[in-house]
This record gives C-alpha cells, structure tokens and sequence, in this order.
C-alpha cells in the first residue's frame, strides 16, 4: 500500500491510519473495521473480545517492572461522520478515502476524513503493535456508533472490564485536556400527509455553500443552518404567496450543522415567487458570519409531475423548520463561554407520504433538557407530528481533583509549555462516551479526553494536523511510562 504520509513520523500511526481511511466505516457500518481489528489482535497474539455490535476490547500486559501496575483503558470509537461535498462522488459504504497533505495538514478530497475519531484507533494500535514500550497493563476499547448516539459504548459488556482509569482519545484540540462533557437526546419528528396531483409552475431552491460544523463545538460560533434557512425563505414566500410543497431534503446527520438543502415547490406565478425568493435571500446574505459568505442560493425549474402536498400540510412543514429551537439554547452560569443547552436540526427528508425532521439536543443539565422534550413534544402536538425519541446519554460531570488530568497538564507543560503556551483543562458542550462509560463502571472512575489538534471535523474541510499528531502520541506515551 503506497502511503501520503510516507516520511512522516510517526510512521506506525500513521500508516494504521492509512489502512483504516481504505475500510468503509460510516456508523452502523463498522463491521469490517472490526474485524480488522479482530485480526490485529490475533496476529499479535493479544487477548480480544468482539461483540454484536462491533465493539472491540484488545488487551495487552504491562511491560516489564509494570505488569502489577492498576490497568489503563485507551478508549475511542471506530465509526466517523459520513459527509461529502454535492459535486463528490463518493459511496462510503464500499470507497476508500481518498487523501492528500496540504499545509502539514492530512485531509480527504471531497469527503470527511474520519480523524474524529480514526486517530485514536490508530494511536491505540501503533501502541499495542509496540513491545519496545513502557506501559501499565492496557484495556484498549474500541467502539461503534457513537456519531448516532453512542450505542456502542451503552450497549458494551463492562465486566470484561477492570480499569478504573480511562484514556479517551476522542478530543481535537491539542494541550487542552477535556474533563466534563454534556448529555444529548436524537429525536425524530414525523409529520404524515396525503399527496395531491401537481399543480402550477414548479421551482426548485437550492442552497449550499455554508459551513456547517459539529452542533456540539461549533454551535456556539453562529453558524447557519441550511434548514433553518431554507424554512425562513420557505415562510417568507408562504408569507406573499402559498405554495405547495412537493419535496424537501437537507442535511445529512443530527450531530452536524446541515450545509445544503433543497426544496421543490409548485407555483401559480413563478417570476413573482422568484422575486420574493431572491429578496429574502439577498437580507439573510447581510446576517450571515463570515464562515457562511460562501453561501450559494440557486432558483431552477424542477421536476414537473411529481404529486404535492395541500397548502395545510405545506404549511406544517415549514413549520417544523422553523418553530423549533435551533442553536445555542442557555448558556452555563458556572464556566464562561461554555453552553449549556443547545439543539441543532440536523437532517430533513421526504418520503412518499411523510416528513422527517431529525434533531439532536445537547445539554449539561438533565433538568433543562427534560424542559425543553416538553416543549418539543407539545409543539409536536400542535403540529400533528410525532416526536419520537431515538436516544438518549448521559453527560460526563466535571471533576476537579481528577489525577490524570493533572497528569497530562504537567507532561505537556513539561514536554511542550515553552513553545505551545499552559495546557488547559476544560468541558465542553459535544459528547463524549466517557459520561457512559463511568456510569457503567459504577461511577467510580477517573477519566478524561485528549487529542491532537483536527480541524472542521464533521464536513469535507476536515484536516488533521500531522505535526500535533506526533506531539500527542509523544505526551501519550510518556503518560503511560509514567503512570
């Protein structure tokens, strides 16, 4: 296999990095990452376990003089978010990666790369492929489906577990050492319709260009939502003119703000509809940040016998868009600039005789986050949808006198304060699986998150910086010789 990242260092992890961007890997689509690792291990002559969810334990023994020593878990998910450019042609369920570096920076044509979170498969497998390593006794855990609601970690069988100190390799952001993270709810709203024979001039609404993100660390930055859009211009027009909706999509993933979105209407003055379109549009290009300049609505004839929905059902549709809260939602009273409570529509479809609106939900109060289900389901009432709840995990609290945070803090200033400044100890507002993985460990474990610096993870523009890669798996081995 010929290897982008020949020359770099370090060699090992990112050569098993390579091999895993050539696997399929979109969540619920980990089976042959899994047996990937399933044969690394037997290869290696290590202790695994796979489960029927494509969970993978791999164990390894300490290295001499620490064999005795309390066992460490290294801890990432196996799955990655599946998005691509509109003009990509890409099949993630059978088409490799295609990578290129750029800047010192590895990335994916056209596609996400999948360093959230392949980086720490490849760490944890440079490291257990290592007999030259000292290292307490390892408990490296791999899991699946953690981008669509982390059913891997929450169904995995913990008693094959003995750490009580956990190593999540699931951070972008180098010398910053995560240590609490918020709980999240996916949720699905349906709202059914019987469909009419078309009717009027038709006019498809096209926007893309945005910059999407993941609507746990980027919510906070004001970054427009395709949906969202899409619903005030759809409003806008219904407003002037109604309409009758035929097709709407947009979005790909609840956990990722949606860069495009189309929309295919019918209707009776196609120039006048064009004109508010465009006027609505030319406003909303004035709020954009400059992350969303890039921007692009396009207006163009589109399908001309499709069947359409009455101006009532129309109507709730694009409701739906844009009554529910989307965005940062409260912020937290206690750590400034850290959300609390937030929600992010993240993906809407049309099937023959219903739409789906798909929601993620973040926060790190139960309480708030129980308030808000309430209101979403009574708007759901009102709207004649049907919520339903897909998922739902708990959040990871935060623990001052964590030891292993303090341990990274003092090996990274060690090693690196002089040219990369303190680290920093922090919460954030995305999920992490730490918060189930504790809990089913009894509560009675010491854990945190780390990683070297990803940029734009969850879109195409994904790149993963190759020089913090080497000093992460640096700090993670010193770690561990120290620990």
């Amino acid at each position: 296999m010929d290897f982008v990242t020949k020359g770099y260092e370090p060699y090992n992890v990112l050569g098993y990095f390579e091999k895993l961007c050539a696997i399929p890997r979109g969540s619920g689509n980990e089976a042959g990452v899994a047996d990937m690792l399933c044969d690394f291990a037997r290869l290696h002559s290590l202790e695994y376990y796979k489960d029927e969810y494509n969970n993978v334990l791999i164990k390894k023994k300490g290295s001499a003089g620490k064999e005795n020593d309390p066992p460490v878990m290294l801890q990432g998910h196996t799955d990655m978010v599946c998005e691509k450019n509109g003009e990509t042609v890409h099949d993630f369920l059978t088409d490799p990666l295609s990578l290129y570096i750029k800047d010192g920076k590895l990335c994916a044509t056209g596609t996400t790369l999948g360093g959230d979170d392949g980086i720490a498969v490849a760490y944890m497998l440079a490291i257990l492929e290592d007999e030259g390593l000292a290292h307490p006794p390892l408990e490296c855990l791999f899991t699946s489906e953690e981008e669509t609601g982390m059913s891997g970690a929450m169904n995995f069988d913990y008693s094959r577990v003995s750490a009580r100190k956990i190593i999540n390799i699931d951070s972008e952001e180098e010398g910053k050492v995560t240590m609490s993270c918020a709980g999240a709810v996916d949720m699905g709203i349906v709202r059914e319709f019987e469909r009419l024979p078309a009717n009027g001039r038709t006019l498809k609404i096209s926007i893309t260009g945005l910059a999407g993100g993941h609507s746990g660390t980027e919510i906070n930055e004001n970054r427009s939502n395709a949906i969202r859009i899409m619903g005030r211009i759809l409003a806008r027009l219904y407003s002037d003119t109604p309409f009758n909706l035929c097709i709407i999509e947009g979005g790909n993933k609840r956990n990722a703000i949606p860069r495009e979105c189309e929309a295919q209407i019918y209707v009776l003055d196609s120039a006048k509809a064009r004109e508010t379109v465009e006027d609505e549009v030319k406003k909303i290009r004035g709020e954009l940040t400059y992350a969303d300049k890039g921007m692009k609505v396009r207006l163009s004839k589109g399908q001309t016998d499709a069947p359409m929905l009455s101006y009532k059902d129309s109507s709730a549709v694009i409701n739906m868009m844009t009554l529910y809260q989307n965005g940062v939602i409260s912020m937290s009273p206690d750590r400034e600039g850290l959300v609390r409570c937030s929600s992010n529509m993240g993906r809407i479809s049309t099937k023959e005789n219903s739409v789906t609106l798909e929601i993620m939900s973040r926060s790190s109060s139960d309480s708030e986050m129980d308030a808000l289900l309430v209101t979403f389901a009574r708007l759901s009432k009102a709207l004649e949808a049907l919520m339903t709840i897909y998922d739902r995990h708990p959040g990871w609290d935060y623990n001052p006198n964590s030891a292993l945070a303090n341990k990274y803090v003092e090996v990274f200033d060690r090693l690196y304060g002089g040219e990369r400044g303190r680290a920093e100890k922090c919460a954030i507002h995305a999920g992490l699986e730490c918060g189930i993985i504790i809990g089913a460990l009894g509560g009675n474990a010491d854990a945190i998150s780390i990683g070297p610096d990803i940029y734009n993870i969850h879109t195409p523009d994904e790149a993963l910086d190759l020089a913090s890669v080497k000093r992460t798996y640096n700090l993670l081995l010193t770690m561990l010789s120290e620990l």
